[in-house]
């Protein structure tokens, strides 16, 4: 459904540790003007507006204490989502990010002058929805499959979530379900129309008879890639590595298997989908956004290393309703593709629960939902 009317203004936040959050609010914004055909969006970088020693602490923290210390990161990650240990946190962080210099984001805000705005990460999003509320609407849409106290903490006019069983968090925090809407996690248009097998293997120069594994990081590019690529070369399989943004980790896996023509390394993949769907299994970090981009595709995924904190939490999600297989052990990763390529029930199985949980048009839900909010204010 097309949204006539007005022309709208939407601005979409989001904070640049990890790529999720970005990918999210991109997405979001190529439904919005789809759906209302006109429709003005922006979208900021909340990091961009502190001042460049605490954007790079920040960025940096939380890379180096996921790849370096990621149990740490996990006990943070957990401790903080109980109220009584999360108050203080919550106003400090609050009072901090008016201290670094956000009233510039406010001014840019105020200047674009949105009819709403949509926060992807709860960084800067206490600040900007208690200067800007009730005046202008303020969303935020969760992009993992579970939520975070810190997502729920703030009085924003509504939320989008991935899955009833993060609805059910709110829920049990108090926040009325007729502001909780259960979209799904935005993805990009271009999931509701995939090529074929056969295209997405063209585009990347695949023969049809090749046995295709993905083995991805997401766009940090973290977690056990030389391990698990040097298992799946002792057999007889084509590998495509994506490392995201990680030049190290690129750099490794060059200089260690370069001579390896069975392996295929790059770094991050603007157009994924075609390597989604060419391949037969995909060996991944279970983050939000690259889930559920997976799902869309139905292709069998294995999750590798999840981080203690919001991915382990996707892991037990996906895991729970049978979406997704684990691998216990990096050097037996060859024995499990193996093992699920010579069994077609269960891949066939895998495809049928992540079709369950796919939502190609979450974004469309958000942009409809909002749009039509707008409207009837």
């Amino acid at each position: 459904m097309v949204i006539q009317g007005r022309k709208r203004r939407i601005a979409l936040l989001y904070a640049s540790a990890g790529t999720g959050h970005k990918t999210a609010a991109l997405a979001l914004a190529r439904w919005f003007e789809r759906e209302s055909p006109g429709c003005e969006t922006l979208c900021l970088d909340t990091l961009d507006f502190t001042n460049a020693l605490v954007r790079g602490l920040y960025t940096r923290s939380y890379l180096e204490m996921v790849r370096r210390a990621p149990q740490l990161w996990g006990y943070f990650y957990d401790s903080l989502d109980e109220p009584e240990a999360a108050d203080g946190v919550v106003a400090t962080l609050n009072e901090l990010t008016e201290r670094l210099h956000l009233s510039r984001l406010i001014e840019r805000l105020e200047a674009f002058n949105p009819d709403a705005l949509l926060f992807t990460h709860f960084f800067g999003a206490a600040a900007v929805a208690e200067r800007l509320l009730p005046r202008r609407p303020v969303f935020y849409v969760n992009t993992d499959f579970l939520s975070h106290l810190f997502h729920r903490h703030h009085p924003f006019t509504g939320w989008f979530v991935a899955s009833d069983e993060t609805a059910l968090q709110y829920g049990a925090d108090g926040i009325a379900m007729d502001r909780v809407v259960v979209s799904g996690i935005p993805v990009s248009p271009r999931y509701g129309s995939l090529p074929s097998k056969a295209e997405a293997r063209a585009a990347l120069n695949l023969a049809d008879e090749e046995r295709v594994v993905l083995v991805m990081g997401g766009g940090i590019g973290v977690g056990p890639f030389e391990e698990v690529i040097a298992s799946l070369l002792e057999g007889d399989l084509t590998i495509l590595a994506v490392c995201g943004n990680n030049a190290k980790v690129r750099s490794r896996l060059e200089e260690r298997f370069g001579g390896v023509t069975r392996l295929r390394v790059s770094g991050f993949v603007d157009a994924i989908e075609n390597h989604y769907v060419a391949s037969d299994l995909i060996f991944t970090k279970p983050g939000g956004l690259s889930t559920s981009e997976i799902l869309c595709t139905a292709t069998p995924m294995v999750i590798v290393d999840p981080i203690p904190g919001q991915e382990q939490r996707n892991s037990d999600y996906l895991l729970d309703r049978g979406a997704a297989r684990v691998l216990f052990d990096y050097r037996t990763a060859r024995i499990k593709a193996e093992t699920l390529l010579a069994d077609e029930t269960e891949r066939a199985r895998l495809r049928r629960c992540a079709l369950s949980l796919a939502r190609p048009e979450a974004g469309r839900t958000v942009a409809v939902e909002v749009l039509e909010r707008l409207e009837r204010r």
